[in-house]
């Protein structure tokens, strides 16, 4: 057989096994892309700056739920290794670990992160609407975090066995939900007055904790409730806990370094905004040569300094100034990833597919089959998102129209969504091969290589392409086509190496 041909028995196997996990996905992504769109249809003074808000928001969520949302990837290899040696019990026993430890971590970070985000946002940008909008979006999602976290743990278990139309299930209705009370939350409708970008969030959470409901619920299904026996008293290991902890944390840690590389790009992003507001000072003929050659200064003072004149002087001149020149990069930056997001999500449920079928595979001691497992998988993202960034090249207008209303953060989003789009088939490996790595234990290989990318190569080279070469928007763009060209050789090496077949969970 070609080494580009993909094995039928083999494809079918993943793509029933990834096809609701892509569904559930998606549609858990489309809480997401359903706040940008809404938010998006608002007056502009609300809209750029608002989709702004939600670039910086989400990230600094992430980093938060993200990391606790790892227990999901333990609890799915822990389950899979169980249940495809039979051992139904032992496979209850994950679950009710799983579901101890992200509710009371999470309640924990959720505590911390509320206090946390004002001083976040404040590094991240000083574009005074995009804090005004971001800051409360971002601390009422934080409150769903628990929700979130809690919901990962389920579907770790129901993905582990292979069902996972359940948690498919779980995020449509979830999903139908947030649109409506986006809606109702957003615009106002009847009593309920319009609440603007907070009122996305709000709904939100209500969303996610409407679908743990569901997750929750379908574990006392007679199916399920004496054959895993989840929620007895003996259950509760602290040695189970321990290792799901031990194989969870490399997986959130590698998550926080993804978030935190993120939230540089974007930070850098934001600085190209402030640069362009300075570049409207110099150029305007109002203001002479003597502005121009002022405008660090001025730039200093009005982000800087903190005695009674800086801050009158501040009022006076940084809102005026931010409010006729909003965060375009910021904004074009948010659609851009959306966008993306769609795909990354998909590719990360065939990853997850994956780490399912490579870990029961191993648990059945078929080591040959659980490599083959992945290496289909990847053919089968590449070759169809290959296909997709094509569109995406082609046809980026009508891709962003659907996000945003604004012309002129829609033309400025182009050139870095088609070069992106042109990345597709890399993005595809690096995501599938990093799932199925997670699903063989190898959390703390991946850890490893997204600290060390994110730190040397994705955010040093964005500064370096963007601000010292001059390259502008389009140059953070260009660092991230080495960071995701670097990943994807990295995971596959890693995976064609076989050192994973070893590892016990």
């Amino acid at each position: 057989m070609s080494a580009l041909a993909i094995d039928l028995q083999r494809s079918k196997r993943i793509v029933w096994l990834a096809a609701p996990i892509v569904i559930a996905m998606l549609t858990q992504t489309g809480i997401n892309v359903v706040d940008t769109i809404f938010v998006g249809k608002l007056d502009a003074s609300y809209s750029i700056p608002g989709q702004a808000a939600l670039g910086f928001s989400l990230p600094i969520f992430w980093t938060i739920g993200g990391f606790l949302a790892a227990i999901g990837v333990g609890t799915q290899a822990m389950t899979a290794r169980r249940f495809g040696a039979g051992q139904h019990k032992r496979a209850g026993t994950v679950l009710a670990n799983g579901i101890i430890l992200s509710v009371v971590s999470s309640l924990v970070l959720t505590a911390v992160g509320w206090y946390a985000i004002p001083y976040f946002f404040r590094f991240l940008t000083s574009n005074e609407a995009v804090l005004a909008l971001g800051i409360p979006y971002a601390q009422v999602r934080v409150l769903g975090v628990t929700g979130m976290v809690a919901t990962t743990a389920y579907k770790g278990f129901f993905d582990g066995m292979g069902r996972t139309r359940v948690h498919m299930y779980a995020c449509i209705v979830m999903n139908a939900c947030n649109i409506v009370l986006n809606y109702s939350l957003i615009f106002g409708i009847g009593p309920i007055p319009a609440m603007h970008v907070t009122g996305a969030a709000i709904a939100s959470v209500i969303s996610t904790f409407i679908g743990l409901a569901i997750m929750v619920g379908w574990t006392f299904r007679d199916e399920f409730r004496s054959k895993f026996a989840f929620y007895r008293p003996s259950n509760f290991k602290p040695s189970v806990m321990w290792s799901m902890a031990k194989l969870s944390f490399p997986s959130g840690a590698a998550q926080i370094f993804v978030m935190a590389g993120v939230l540089m790009f974007l930070k850098i992003i934001a600085l190209l905004d402030e640069e362009a507001v300075l570049n409207s000072l110099g150029n305007a003929e109002f203001y002479g040569a003597e502005l121009t050659r002022g405008a660090p200064a001025l730039h200093s003072a009005i982000t800087h300094v903190r005695e009674f004149a800086g801050r009158a002087f501040t009022v006076d001149w940084a809102n005026t100034l931010m409010w006729s020149r909003p965060p375009v990069y910021t904004t074009a930056a948010k659609l851009i990833i959306d966008l993306l997001s769609i795909g990354f999500v998909t590719c990360i449920a065939f990853g997850q597919a994956t780490a399912t079928l490579v870990s029961q595979s191993m648990g059945e001691k078929n080591y040959a089959e659980a490599e083959a497992f992945g290496w289909d998988s990847v053919k089968l993202g590449m070759y169809f998102f290959g296909f997709v960034g094509l569109l995406v090249i082609l046809f980026p207008e009508a891709f962003l129209d659907v996000l945003s209303d604004d012309e002129i953060v829609i033309q400025a989003a182009v050139p870095g969504l088609r070069i992106m789009a042109s990345l597709e088939m890399f993005i595809a490996m690096a995501l599938i091969l990093t799932q199925a790595l997670f699903g063989a234990g190898n959390t703390k290989f991946v850890m490893v290589a997204e600290l060390i990318l994110h730190g040397v190569c994705l955010v040093p080279l964005a500064y370096l392409f963007a601000v010292v070469f001059d390259w502008g928007f389009l140059g953070v763009w260009m660092s991230a086509t080495v960071y995701v060209v670097a990943l994807g050789m990295v995971m596959a090496w890693k995976f064609w190496e076989g050192s994973w077949k070893e590892i016990e969970v």
